[in-house]
């Protein structure tokens, strides 16, 4: 999909040794996560999953600690099995909107309010007046008690871009067949809570819809400091190994169906919140896409270009332009969360999302792309492996390790900042 080893090879001169020394950090990051899937491996207590994977002869399950095995061989297969491209894709730097934020934010609400269903059809008609940058979409706002597939019917009167769903908390198999064979729909699923954690019963889920032949988009949200290591290294390398977990899953149920890598690791404050505005926010998730776009080839979508703020104002405006540039600058495949969402995720705001829109029409009338890549200068951490396999499944914030780091983010957003690139 992307032949990126011949960008590196004519990128400028200046970049070239830390763009072949990234490279080298993201193989690495792959050959340890095989090791974390192997020798720590994914609590879970689904039987539907165990047998699935233990019937390949590359997983074993060890009831004594509710944990299964997967041997590097069988992630090497899936990787090989997945496929690497898929109807409608757009290439690098397609942005869309992701999440289901639980409430619409409206002028003067003293309470927090999901939506109506009149209020998600009129977003979706102010959506479509905006294709020409949001190129995909997952629900906007929770309706309030809302039927998921009702909501999904309201979002498939948009054409010409892809639509994302969430299968897993639909009723019925015919609901999950709905999205079958439709290229237009992606149905995402987190089915690993951090840290290498198997939510048993979305895992369910991702096996129901695999084997209806939908279109996967592989979702897991790791929190620095929180549910992984608070570092940027360690952070990724458990957020491949939960995102491989699952491509383990459905490419065994159905080999050659597309799995788009969507793990989000967020970087956090030390008060254990998430942290969205933080430019290293942007360049985590840069480093995950790269990831895949370099070494395994799966497409990819990452998560960024919001803010912390909490309301429609001028620093959430800038937080989403400053967002987005470092994104489409540093490159990634598709990123979602880059309009319309405040406070972290919380809501999902129409003067913000007008405000995004036109702010990223005037950044590509106006950006100059000379082609070359830019190095993230991503830190290496040579205890990733040992503090994943210390604490396991535990809370990381525990581990001196971890809580020992919390500037590592800040540290990294200010050497690139010092090299001028960001």
């Amino acid at each position: 999909m992307f032949d990126f080893d011949s960008k590196i090879l004519f990128s400028q001169p200046e970049h070239r040794e830390a763009l072949l020394a990234e490279k080298q950090i993201y193989e690495r990051i792959h050959t340890t996560t095989k090791a974390v899937l192997a020798e720590v491996g994914i609590e879970t207590k689904n039987s539907a999953v165990i047998e699935l994977l233990e019937a390949t002869g590359l997983a074993a399950y060890d009831p004594t600690v509710d944990r299964i095995y997967l041997l590097p061989e069988l992630i090497d297969q899936s990787l090989d099995a997945a496929a690497k491209t898929f109807m409608g894709d757009e290439g690098s730097n397609t942005l869309g909107i992701g999440g289901i934020p639980p409430f619409l934010y409206r002028e003067g609400d003293q309470f927090p309010m999901p939506a109506t269903y009149d209020e998600l059809e009129r977003l979706i008609g102010i959506i479509g007046d905006n294709l020409d940058v949001v190129r995909f979409l997952s629900q906007p706002v929770k309706v309030h008690k809302g039927d998921p597939l009702t909501c999904n019917q309201i979002m498939d009167r948009l054409q010409r871009c892809i639509k994302i769903t969430c299968s897993a908390y639909m009723d019925g198999q015919e609901a999950v067949k709905w999205f079958a064979g439709r290229d237009d729909w992606h149905d995402s699923i987190c089915g690993v809570k951090s840290p290498l954690i198997c939510m048993d019963d979305m895992m369910d889920g991702l096996i129901r819809s695999a084997r209806a032949g939908n279109n996967l988009r592989l979702t897991t949200m790791p929190l620095a400091g929180r549910t992984a290591p608070q570092t940027p290294e360690a952070c990724i390398i458990i957020t491949h190994a939960e995102i491989m977990f699952m491509l383990a899953v459905a490419q065994t149920v159905k080999p050659g169906m597309l799995c788009m890598f969507g793990g989000m690791p967020c970087t956090t404050r030390p008060d254990g919140d998430l942290d969205y505005s933080h430019d290293a926010m942007n360049l985590l998730n840069v480093a995950v896409a790269r990831l895949n776009m370099w070494v395994t080839k799966l497409p990819t979508v990452q998560s960024g270009g919001s803010t912390s703020a909490k309301i429609p104002d001028e620093q959430a405006l800038a937080d989403g332009i400053r967002g987005r540039r470092i994104l489409c600058e540093f490159g990634v495949h598709n990123a979602r969360h880059c309009f319309g969402v405040l406070d972290n995720l919380n809501f999902f705001s129409e003067k913000a999302f007008l405000a995004d829109c036109q702010a990223q029409r005037d950044y590509l009338q106006s950006s100059r792309d000379d082609g070359g890549l830019k190095p993230l200068y991503l830190p290496a951490d040579d205890q990733a492996f040992d503090v994943i396999a210390r604490v396991g499944s535990s809370d990381y914030h525990v581990d001196y390790h971890t809580t020992a780091n919390l500037g590592a983010f800040d540290a990294w957003a200010r050497v690139v900042g010092d090299k001028g690139i960001l």
